[in-house]
């Protein structure tokens, strides 16, 4: 951090979906923070779902791809290579960020466009391909966000193996062969950054908890529900193995090619140094569009909450929208406080205008308590 003329304020805040991403949320605290005399370290921070690549920009490479979208179209997504060294013995490359929902993101399609049974998981597939082309070593893979139900058989064609590429196809036939799966991910370590830890199948799995929000019927729910269990004998795999129903089952399939799966908030505050800035700090500022029953669940807020209390540093939560009982648990765990940014009831567009300057105003105030 720079030296010191004021309280040090860390500002690591999540997205606030449809008015900032991470990294313009951090840059809104900072501006509040400094105005109050306090000294800003921005650290825009994901839980392993959609915008985790944000968190990761600064020093990394980004490389441009064209891989194909959902329903096969063709979409430009971003591959990241972290900055770390490559293997001086092998020359082998880095660790390299795969964010799923870059490829195949739910939000990118219109509501008409949700198909369960066409949607493929295979431009994911793409994006972990081309990690392998450009020598990775080690690749994570952040999972939320897609708009897939296909149990991730579509980004293991991608990969080489002969088994469905969609949901139609799982449905139809939830069988694999392996023998032409790409060699170079044996070698390679990879892990499932995933934000909330459901199984493949049941009441809590990908089809019964995910697939209405991706436009599945009851009708297809069910049959959903029966191909994945049939899917998970087929990859030698336990449905019930958490993470395993991650991005409509794109979890179970890296799970059953050796990924380990890991609690993304967790790891994303580890890859980003969160707790040697946090040794530094004498306040902690984080923030999230909706501070709901969902933050106490793996989601990026409460590991931050939970971080700063074991650390002993005062931290302070804001959202768009906060719910009381969400509230009191963060604040048990130890948040300072939780606070609203504005008014509830008011129309979503005009909340997420303000979302910036009412950010600013509500890290201004947290500093001058601090």
């Amino acid at each position: 951090m720079t030296e010191r003329t004021g309280p040090r304020v860390l500002c690591a805040p999540d997205k606030l979906r449809g008015a900032l991403d991470a990294r313009g949320a951090a840059h809104a605290l900072a501006e509040g923070a400094r105005a109050a005399g306090g000294v800003p370290h921005e650290l825009p921070i994901a839980d392993g779902g959609e915008g985790t690549l944000d968190a990761f920009l600064d020093g990394a490479t980004v490389h441009e791809l064209t891989v194909e979208d959902a329903l096969g179209r063709p979409r430009s997504a971003r591959l990241l290579e972290l900055a770390d060294a490559p293997d001086p013995a092998t020359a082998a490359g880095g660790t390299f960020l795969v964010e799923a929902a870059e490829a195949v993101p739910l939000h990118a399609l219109a509501e008409h466009e949700r198909d369960v049974e066409r949607a493929s998981s295979y431009g994911a597939g793409e994006l972990v391909r081309a990690a392998l082309d450009r020598g990775a070593r080690r690749i994570l893979i952040a999972v939320g966000g897609v708009a897939t139900v296909d149990g991730g058989a579509g980004a293991l064609q991608a990969l080489g193996a002969r088994c469905p590429r969609d949901g139609a196809g799982l449905l139809a036939a939830p069988e694999i062969d392996r023998s032409d799966l790409d060699p170079r991910l044996a070698g390679v370590e990879i892990e499932l950054l995933v934000d909330v830890a459901a199984p493949l199948t049941g009441p809590d799995g990908a089809a019964h908890r995910f697939g209405p929000q991706k436009g599945a019927t009851p009708e297809q729910i069910a049959a959903l529900d029966s191909a994945l269990t049939r899917w998970a004998d087929a990859l030698g795999i336990d449905p019930a193995t958490p993470g395993a129903g991650a991005a409509g089952g794109l979890g179970a399939a890296f799970q059953a090619i050796g990924a380990r799966t890991v609690a993304g908030a967790d790891a994303v505050l580890e890859l980003t140094g969160f707790d040697t800035l946090l040794a530094e700090a004498d306040l902690v500022l984080t923030a999230e569009g909706s501070v709901d029953a969902s933050t106490l669940q793996g989601k990026a807020v409460a590991a931050v909450v939970a971080h700063c209390a074991k650390a002993g540093v005062p931290v302070e939560v804001f959202g768009g929208r906060v719910i009381d009982e969400a509230a009191v648990e963060l604040r048990r765990r130890g948040a300072r406080d939780v606070r609203p940014l504005g008014p509830a009831g008011r129309p979503l567009a005009e909340a997420f205008a303000a979302a910036a300057d009412e950010l600013a105003a509500a890290a201004e105030a947290a500093t001058r308590r601090t």
